[in-house]
C-alpha cells in the first residue's frame, strides 16, 4: 500500500464553509464515543481495516499524548445523527476524517477540514498535515481542492 502525506500551509486562511442543515460541534462527553466509533469503524472497514472494540479503541485514542478532546469535531444532522467526524492530534495532524456514505458529496468533509485548519491557525500553527492512501481518490481530490499539497509518498 502506498501512503501520501499532504500538507496545507496556513498562511492563507480558509473561509467559513456553511453546512446547513448540519451542525458542527466539538466532542461533548463519553456519550459521543459509540457513534464516533461506529462511523470511523465503517470508514476503516471499507479499506479492509478495523479499529477494534469501542472501549479498547477509546482507551488507546484518549490516552495518546497527541490527543486533545477539543480537537474532536462532529457534524450532526438536525435529528442528532452523526454524519461526519474529524479527529486531529495536537501537533497539527489530522488523524481521521470520515463522512458517512449517506451524507457524502454535501460539503461536510470540506467544512470539517476548513474548521480543523482554522482551529490550528488560531493556535498559531503554520501547517496542517495528514496521510491518505494513494487509492483514495475522493479524499485526495478534497484535500487538493482545499489547497493541500503532497509532500511525501511512502510504501506502507
Amino acid at each position: 500500500m502506498t501512503i501520501h502525506r499532504y500538507r496545507r500551509e496556513l498562511a492563507h486562511p480558509l473561509a467559513d464553509t456553511a453546512i446547513q442543515p448540519y451542525v458542527l460541534r466539538t466532542f461533548r462527553s463519553r456519550a459521543d464515543v459509540p457513534a464516533l466509533h461506529a462511523l470511523l469503524q465503517d470508514s476503516y472497514a471499507a479499506r479492509g481495516a478495523s479499529l477494534g472494540p469501542c472501549d479498547q479503541w477509546w482507551q488507546i485514542l484518549s490516552s495518546d499524548p497527541e490527543f486533545d478532546v477539543r480537537l474532536v469535531f462532529l457534524a450532526e444532522t438536525p435529528a442528532g445523527a452523526l454524519a461526519a467526524a474529524g479527529i486531529a492530534w495536537n501537533s497539527g495532524f489530522v488523524k481521521d476524517l470520515a463522512v458517512a456514505p449517506a451524507y457524502r458529496r454535501q460539503g461536510l468533509g470540506t467544512a470539517l477540514m476548513a474548521h480543523i485548519c482554522r482551529t490550528f491557525e488560531r493556535q498559531g500553527a503554520h501547517a496542517v498535515d495528514l496521510k491518505v492512501e494513494a487509492g483514495n481518490q475522493a479524499a485526495i481530490a478534497l484535500y487538493e481542492a482545499m489547497g493541500m499539497r503532497r509532500v511525501e509518498t511512502v510504501a506502507a
